[in-house]
Protein backbone atom coordinates (compact mmCIF):
# COMPACT_ATOMS: atom_id res chain seq x y z
CA UNK A 1 0.00 0.00 0.00
CA UNK A 2 1.27 3.24 -0.84
CA UNK A 3 2.15 5.88 1.90
CA UNK A 4 -0.72 8.09 1.20
CA UNK A 5 -2.82 5.44 0.90
CA UNK A 6 -2.21 4.13 4.28
CA UNK A 7 -2.71 8.22 5.53
CA UNK A 8 -6.14 8.37 4.33
CA UNK A 9 -7.37 4.62 5.92
CA UNK A 10 -5.92 6.03 9.10
CA UNK A 11 -7.57 9.18 9.06
CA UNK A 12 -11.05 7.74 7.93
CA UNK A 13 -10.72 5.40 11.21
CA UNK A 14 -10.05 8.22 13.00
CA UNK A 15 -12.86 10.11 11.87
CA UNK A 16 -14.97 7.41 12.40
CA UNK A 17 -14.57 6.90 15.55
CA UNK A 18 -14.89 10.79 16.83
CA UNK A 19 -17.86 10.56 15.05
CA UNK A 20 -19.02 7.92 17.59
CA UNK A 21 -17.90 9.81 20.49
CA UNK A 22 -14.87 9.40 23.11
CA UNK A 23 -16.13 6.06 24.81
CA UNK A 24 -15.63 4.12 21.94
CA UNK A 25 -18.30 1.69 22.35
CA UNK A 26 -20.07 2.17 18.87
CA UNK A 27 -23.80 1.92 20.52
CA UNK A 28 -25.69 -0.77 21.17
CA UNK A 29 -26.53 -3.99 19.06
CA UNK A 30 -29.61 -6.10 18.18
CA UNK A 31 -33.25 -5.28 16.58
CA UNK A 32 -34.00 -1.60 17.17
CA UNK A 33 -37.10 -2.56 18.78
CA UNK A 34 -35.88 -5.12 21.49
CA UNK A 35 -33.15 -3.01 21.71
CA UNK A 36 -35.33 -0.01 22.73
CA UNK A 37 -37.71 -2.04 25.17
CA UNK A 38 -35.02 -3.31 26.81
CA UNK A 39 -33.36 0.26 27.29
CA UNK A 40 -35.36 1.50 30.44
CA UNK A 41 -33.82 -1.94 32.50
CA UNK A 42 -30.29 -1.39 31.25
CA UNK A 43 -30.67 2.24 32.31
CA UNK A 44 -31.90 1.56 36.36
CA UNK A 45 -29.08 -0.97 36.60
CA UNK A 46 -26.71 2.18 37.17
CA UNK A 47 -28.94 2.65 40.42
CA UNK A 48 -28.18 6.47 39.27
CA UNK A 49 -27.15 9.31 37.07
CA UNK A 50 -26.88 13.03 36.77
CA UNK A 51 -29.18 14.48 34.42
CA UNK A 52 -30.00 17.80 32.21
CA UNK A 53 -33.19 18.40 31.26
CA UNK A 54 -34.15 21.31 28.78
CA UNK A 55 -36.77 22.44 26.96
CA UNK A 56 -37.24 26.30 24.86
CA UNK A 57 -38.52 27.70 28.17
CA UNK A 58 -36.83 25.79 31.09
CA UNK A 59 -33.93 24.07 32.01
CA UNK A 60 -33.44 21.39 35.10
CA UNK A 61 -30.32 19.58 36.08
CA UNK A 62 -29.45 17.66 39.06
CA UNK A 63 -29.23 13.48 40.18
CA UNK A 64 -31.66 11.12 40.04
CA UNK A 65 -31.71 7.93 41.78
CA UNK A 66 -33.60 4.61 40.00
CA UNK A 67 -35.13 1.99 41.49
CA UNK A 68 -37.07 2.23 44.48
CA UNK A 69 -39.59 4.59 43.32
CA UNK A 70 -37.37 6.73 41.79
CA UNK A 71 -36.44 8.93 43.81
CA UNK A 72 -35.00 12.47 42.33
CA UNK A 73 -32.57 15.22 43.85
CA UNK A 74 -32.59 18.34 41.61
CA UNK A 75 -30.85 21.55 41.27
CA UNK A 76 -32.68 24.39 39.52
CA UNK A 77 -31.36 26.99 37.64
CA UNK A 78 -33.57 29.09 37.43
CA UNK A 79 -35.34 29.01 34.28
CA UNK A 80 -38.49 27.00 35.71
CA UNK A 81 -40.74 29.71 35.10
CA UNK A 82 -43.20 27.29 32.73
CA UNK A 83 -43.48 23.75 34.35
CA UNK A 84 -42.97 20.65 32.40
CA UNK A 85 -43.44 17.22 33.85
CA UNK A 86 -39.91 15.91 32.16
CA UNK A 87 -38.21 18.08 34.09
CA UNK A 88 -40.11 18.04 36.71
CA UNK A 89 -39.69 13.81 36.94
CA UNK A 90 -36.51 12.92 34.79
CA UNK A 91 -37.29 9.03 36.37
CA UNK A 92 -40.47 9.01 35.22
CA UNK A 93 -38.98 9.34 31.50
CA UNK A 94 -37.07 6.58 31.58
CA UNK A 95 -39.97 4.59 32.28
CA UNK A 96 -41.93 6.37 29.53
CA UNK A 97 -40.03 4.18 26.87
CA UNK A 98 -41.29 1.65 28.16
CA UNK A 99 -44.17 2.44 25.59
CA UNK A 100 -41.84 2.68 23.07
CA UNK A 101 -43.65 1.41 19.78
CA UNK A 102 -42.26 1.55 15.81
CA UNK A 103 -38.89 1.78 16.98
CA UNK A 104 -36.40 2.57 14.04
CA UNK A 105 -32.72 2.97 13.91
CA UNK A 106 -31.30 6.57 12.86
CA UNK A 107 -27.89 6.26 12.71
CA UNK A 108 -24.90 6.50 15.29
CA UNK A 109 -24.15 9.69 17.03
CA UNK A 110 -21.91 11.21 20.01
CA UNK A 111 -24.29 12.40 23.01
CA UNK A 112 -21.73 13.86 25.84
CA UNK A 113 -18.56 12.13 24.15
CA UNK A 114 -20.58 8.79 24.30
CA UNK A 115 -21.28 6.57 21.06
CA UNK A 116 -24.87 5.97 20.95
CA UNK A 117 -27.33 4.97 18.53
CA UNK A 118 -30.86 7.04 17.63
CA UNK A 119 -33.53 5.33 17.02
CA UNK A 120 -36.76 7.11 16.51
CA UNK A 121 -40.29 5.68 17.89
CA UNK A 122 -43.73 6.43 18.67
CA UNK A 123 -44.64 6.42 22.60
CA UNK A 124 -47.91 4.58 23.71
CA UNK A 125 -48.36 6.02 27.33
CA UNK A 126 -51.11 3.74 28.52
CA UNK A 127 -48.53 1.07 27.45
CA UNK A 128 -45.79 2.89 29.35
CA UNK A 129 -47.82 2.91 32.61
CA UNK A 130 -48.78 -0.62 31.95
CA UNK A 131 -45.33 -2.09 31.68
CA UNK A 132 -44.04 -0.02 34.88
CA UNK A 133 -42.83 -1.91 37.61
CA UNK A 134 -44.93 -1.80 40.56
CA UNK A 135 -42.61 0.27 42.63
CA UNK A 136 -43.32 3.20 39.81
CA UNK A 137 -46.84 2.88 39.04
CA UNK A 138 -48.29 5.36 41.02
CA UNK A 139 -45.97 7.42 40.31
CA UNK A 140 -45.67 6.79 36.78
CA UNK A 141 -49.65 7.08 36.71
CA UNK A 142 -49.12 10.81 37.87
CA UNK A 143 -46.74 11.43 34.76
CA UNK A 144 -49.00 10.43 32.41
CA UNK A 145 -51.94 12.43 33.11
CA UNK A 146 -49.54 15.48 33.51
CA UNK A 147 -48.08 14.86 29.98
CA UNK A 148 -51.90 14.76 28.52
CA UNK A 149 -51.80 13.23 25.27
CA UNK A 150 -52.17 8.89 25.04
CA UNK A 151 -49.32 9.02 21.91
CA UNK A 152 -46.47 10.91 20.51
CA UNK A 153 -43.39 10.74 19.04
CA UNK A 154 -40.02 10.16 20.08
CA UNK A 155 -36.49 9.92 19.92
CA UNK A 156 -34.13 7.83 21.86
CA UNK A 157 -30.40 7.80 21.97
CA UNK A 158 -29.27 4.19 23.53
CA UNK A 159 -25.38 3.47 24.73
CA UNK A 160 -23.22 0.05 23.99
CA UNK A 161 -24.15 -1.00 27.27
CA UNK A 162 -28.06 -0.42 26.36
CA UNK A 163 -28.80 2.66 28.39
CA UNK A 164 -30.57 5.58 27.63
CA UNK A 165 -28.33 8.44 27.05
CA UNK A 166 -31.05 11.22 26.00
CA UNK A 167 -34.33 10.88 25.30
CA UNK A 168 -36.38 13.89 23.63
CA UNK A 169 -40.25 14.45 22.79
CA UNK A 170 -41.92 17.13 21.44
CA UNK A 171 -43.37 20.05 23.65
CA UNK A 172 -46.68 19.62 22.02
CA UNK A 173 -47.34 16.43 22.55
CA UNK A 174 -50.28 16.35 19.34
CA UNK A 175 -47.48 17.77 16.88
CA UNK A 176 -46.54 15.24 14.43
CA UNK A 177 -42.97 14.54 13.72
CA UNK A 178 -41.82 16.80 10.85
CA UNK A 179 -40.14 16.18 8.09
CA UNK A 180 -36.26 15.27 7.77
CA UNK A 181 -36.46 18.53 5.45
CA UNK A 182 -38.90 20.74 7.58
CA UNK A 183 -37.95 24.36 7.38
CA UNK A 184 -39.91 24.83 10.52
CA UNK A 185 -37.58 23.77 13.81
CA UNK A 186 -39.85 21.67 16.31
CA UNK A 187 -39.84 22.71 20.14
CA UNK A 188 -38.39 19.81 21.71
CA UNK A 189 -37.81 18.63 25.46
CA UNK A 190 -34.55 16.72 25.72
CA UNK A 191 -33.46 14.93 29.04
CA UNK A 192 -29.96 13.92 29.14
CA UNK A 193 -28.03 11.07 31.35
CA UNK A 194 -24.72 10.63 32.06
CA UNK A 195 -22.16 9.94 34.86
CA UNK A 196 -24.15 6.71 35.74
CA UNK A 197 -23.88 5.61 39.38
CA UNK A 198 -21.89 1.93 39.62
CA UNK A 199 -22.31 1.51 43.19
CA UNK A 200 -25.54 2.79 46.01
CA UNK A 201 -24.90 6.42 47.42
CA UNK A 202 -24.25 6.91 51.00
CA UNK A 203 -27.00 6.85 53.46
Amino acid sequence: MRRWDSFFVVLAVTMSLVACGSDRTGGPRGEPQAVVDASPDRTILALGAAFDATAPDAERNGEVEFGAGGRVTVAEDGRNAVRHPELDDPASVVDLVRGALAAVAYGGAAVRGASTFRYETVINVERAVAETPADGKARMEAFAAALGAPAFYADVWIDGEGRLRRIQVPVEKTTKRPPDRSKVLPRLITVDFFDFATTPPPP
